[in-house]
């Protein structure tokens, strides 16, 4: 009898690595409504770094056998123990990944009495958006509500401590540079049914969490608050993934609000129209009658303190060609290119504002909305793409006399590999 439980237990072991070798892959988790990890390619460096192991951890999370039907129960069994045993006067009691929210109370340490806090500045509430009972299109990680798609989004703890460790790894690299932390929501967290936007799929609670993850010396910059309190603006688009110019505002008022700065009112802004007719990302994937007749338009925000700008082809400043901040984008059906023209390795751009203050920002297409914006704060501006720059982020701090650095990625991207690779190479 002894020998019946281990000799099972190896014998269900080998059944399942059989399983998964043999069943066919998926690449979107319907039960979690997001995108599974690819197995990680193995290196001599990737092995001794800790990215190889954590990549296959992420992969056999990701691909076990029956993995979406054993999330769909513990699903339920969450939500039968949530509503029959966890029940407070105050409300559901909430646990987020495996973490303990940073948001359970004020004023409750053991030095409140000796040392009182200053109030803090009250936050704008949320706006109010009717979202629909149920989706219209649902298909290959992407849901259409009415007139606008939107990507699924679906997160696990390990994911969170993957992208903090590498954001981290940054900081100390530059302990004496102010390193800031800005992860952009999607639409489908404010306009998606409900059961899109809850649970394991609420980006709310994972930018929750992934805060408690980085270093004390790390800012965190509350994108997602003030998003959500401008939900009811045109701050996405419905047919791309990405934010609009409005949207990339909100994100850098945020900023300010983080960095202790008065943000420029919108309204100061001149504004304009560059494209009425724009269909994005989500309407090349889906091919969607409804995104297709109903486009987006493109708005833009002329930023004059920009004195010039130029990109390079890799991060040490070669192969030198001409991009601006806002660009003409009149010749191609990718409207959203009217952002810095793109992602480059390296673009440097200089700001009639004459304070000394350097900015080096890792982002993703998301932040090209947000540079913009940004030269109203700094003289100069090093945008860098992790996915094709390579750079030693301590040397290239001390050569240009960087004073911040922001990490930026939308939700999605903090699990993407090559953004997480290059990443962890700059801190190296």
């Amino acid at each position: 009898m002894k020998k019946i439980v281990p000799i099972t237990f190896v014998a269900l072991l080998a059944v399942g690595f059989v399983l998964l070798f043999l069943m066919p892959k998926s690449q979107v988790s319907e039960a979690e409504n997001r995108r599974l990890a690819n197995l990680p390619g193995f290196s001599e460096k990737a092995l001794i770094s800790g990215d190889f192991t954590s990549g296959l951890n992420e992969y056999l999370n990701d691909h076990f056998p029956f993995r979406d039907m054993l999330i769909s129960a513990g699903d339920g069994l969450t939500s039968v123990l949530k509503h029959n045993f966890f029940k407070s006067g105050d409300g559901d009691i909430q646990v987020i990944a495996g973490s303990i929210s940073d948001e359970m109370g004020e004023g409750e340490n053991l030095n409140s009495a000796e040392a009182p806090q200053e109030p803090k500045e009250k936050l704008p509430e949320a706006a109010h958006v009717e979202v629909a009972e149920e989706a219209d299109y649902n298909r290959g990680g992407i849901i259409i509500s009415g007139d606008r798609a939107m990507e699924l989004f679906g997160y696990y703890y390990n994911m969170l401590e993957n992208y903090a460790k590498k954001v981290n790894a940054i900081q100390e690299a530059v302990p004496d540079v102010k390193v800031y932390s800005l992860v952009v929501p999607t639409a489908v967290e404010f306009y998606s049914p409900v059961k899109y936007h809850t649970g394991m799929r609420s980006q709310k609670e994972a930018l929750a969490t992934l805060k408690t993850l980085f270093r004390e010396e790390i800012k965190p910059v509350d994108a997602y608050t003030y998003l959500a309190a401008a939900a009811d603006q045109y701050i996405y688009y419905r047919t791309d993934h990405h934010w609009t110019a409005r949207g990339a505002y909100q994100g850098y008022y945020a900023f300010c609000k983080a960095a202790g700065e008065d943000p420029i009112p919108i309204d100061d802004f001149n504004s304009d129209i560059c494209a009425y007719d724009f269909v994005g990302t989500l309407y090349r994937y889906t091919k969607s009658k409804m995104l297709k007749d109903n486009p987006d338009y493109v708005e833009i925000f002329y930023q004059p303190v920009v004195e010039w700008s130029t990109a390079f082809y890799s991060a040490d400043m070669t192969g030198e060609y001409k991009a601006d901040v806002l660009s003409d984008v009149t010749r191609t059906s990718n409207k959203y290119l009217v952002f810095l023209g793109g992602d480059h390795a390296l673009m440097q751009i200089v700001s009639k504002n004459k304070n000394g203050r350097r900015l080096l920002i890792f982002k993703d297409s998301f932040g090209n909305a947000l540079v913009p914006f940004l030269t109203n704060s700094y003289e100069e501006i090093f945008v860098v793409d992790p996915r094709s720059a390579h750079l030693s982020v301590s040397e290239f701090c001390a050569e240009h006399e960087i004073d911040d650095i922001i990490v930026e990625n939308y939700s999605f991207a903090i699990s993407n590999s090559a953004i997480l690779e290059g990443l962890a190479n700059a801190a190296h």
